[in-house]
């Protein structure tokens, strides 16, 4: 399959294979024996590169061991090694070559979390430290991030991070032995859907969450879905907290314990029953109307999702669709009162009144329309035709 540029250095943030013509990349431990061209890099480069890669296929790994493998007119112009770090020979090389280089390195340098994830996890292994690989599956790891130098992103650590900022940072430079500023979070446990799929957290945004978590009472994973869920993309940390307690809801058992609140809360349940019509209305219809247009639910527990609901507000049309709703319950009860409700003249009536198909008459003309130069007096032949034919008969 052929990639453009652009989607090819796209999957090369993740070390796909990936094949755009004069671009390819190649992930060195798929590829091992079938590696070509090597040796077109100048000296001392090609050797090197060489010597590294029939090392790999001997067993040996060291941190220069490449790992992925980039090239430009089927020679190599950059790598990535086992370590992550970006090499780039400093050789001659076209123009287009050189143009490739440039980018390819800038890719390399930013790697997708789970691929950096990936890298540490065979790092730690081979350097003799506990296996970490089913983190995000353990209860007691909720919370935890794994943290890295970002000059050295699968040097990993494990920290665990609060609603103090300042608190965190501390740890975190005790921990990696540099500059908070300097760290790179590789994973986060338990922070939902943002968590998990954020090119890059911050720790400032980890522990905006975390207070967001503790003023509200809900998981960190509620947190981390509900920011992805559009209300709140790109949202900065100093702000998260007061823009999530503004849309929560609350918690429920299910959606249409929800929709019973919003009706007590309305004063519906009440009006329903005192009119004697509780038992026509129709529940589950109303909750999937709340549940698409004013607000939306993430599940407590994504695969059982009958254990609750978190109830989120949307941020538009809330109020509109509350008032045009209690609007037509009450019409509806003062009808079957027999009351007289006042019948506001529903919104484009007058519009569609002009534009409606006029009636027409015997004729099939249409009665108002403007007539054209045979119906103003001038000759009609279909009429004339008729008019013989009548004739014709009656003789």
């Amino acid at each position: 399959m052929k990639f453009t540029i652009t989607e090819a250095l796209h999957e090369m943030r993740r070390l796909q294979n990936v094949d755009a013509g004069r671009l390819r990349g190649v992930a060195v431990n798929y590829y091992l024996d079938e590696l070509t061209g090597l040796d077109r890099l100048p000296a001392p480069w090609g050797s090197r590169l060489v010597e590294l890669i029939e090392a790999r296929r001997a067993g040996t790994i060291t941190a220069d061991t490449p790992h992925y493998l980039v090239y430009s007119d089927r020679m190599p112009v950059a790598w990535a090694t086992v370590h992550a770090a970006v090499v780039t020979p400093t050789v001659a090389m076209s123009t287009v070559q050189a143009k490739h280089q440039r980018q390819v390195a800038a890719v390399l340098a930013d790697l997708d979390r789970d691929i950096l994830e990936g890298l540490a996890d065979q790092r730690d292994l081979r350097e003799g430290r506990p296996d970490t690989t089913e983190a995000h599956h353990e209860p007691h790891m909720v919370g935890a991030l794994r943290v890295a130098p970002a000059d050295d992103p699968t040097a990993t650590r494990w920290v665990r991070p609060s609603a103090d900022l300042d608190e965190t940072r501390a740890d975190v430079a005790r921990t990696l032995g540099i500059s908070a500023a300097d760290a790179l979070i590789v994973s986060a446990v338990g922070y939902g859907h943002h968590g998990y799929h954020a090119h890059r957290l911050s720790l400032e945004l980890v522990c905006a969450m975390q207070a967001t978590a503790a003023a509200n009472d809900v998981s960190l994973a509620t947190v981390g879905n509900w920011i992805d869920h559009g209300l709140a993309t790109n949202a900065e940390a100093s702000t998260l907290p007061g823009r999530f307690a503004a849309v929560y809801s609350g918690r429920y058992t299910s959606e249409a314990d929800y929709a019973h609140h919003r009706m007590d809360t309305q004063g519906w349940t009440g009006l329903l029953r005192d009119s004697g019509m509780e038992a026509y209305f129709d529940l589950p219809r109303y909750a999937r109307h709340l549940f698409v247009r004013d607000v939306f639910g993430i599940g407590l527990d994504g695969a059982h999702p009958w254990r609750g609901v978190e109830v989120f507000h949307r941020p538009a049309a809330l109020r509109v669709a509350v008032n045009e709703a209690t609007s037509r319950l009450r019409q509806a009860v003062d009808r079957r009162r027999g009351t007289p409700a006042a019948c506001p003249t529903p919104r484009g009536a007058a519009r569609h009144r002009r534009t409606a198909p006029r009636r027409r008459d015997r004729r099939g003309s249409c009665r108002g329309v403007r007539r054209g130069p045979t119906e103003r007096g001038q000759p009609d032949r279909h009429a004339a035709n008729q008019a013989v034919r009548r004739h014709e008969h009656h003789r």
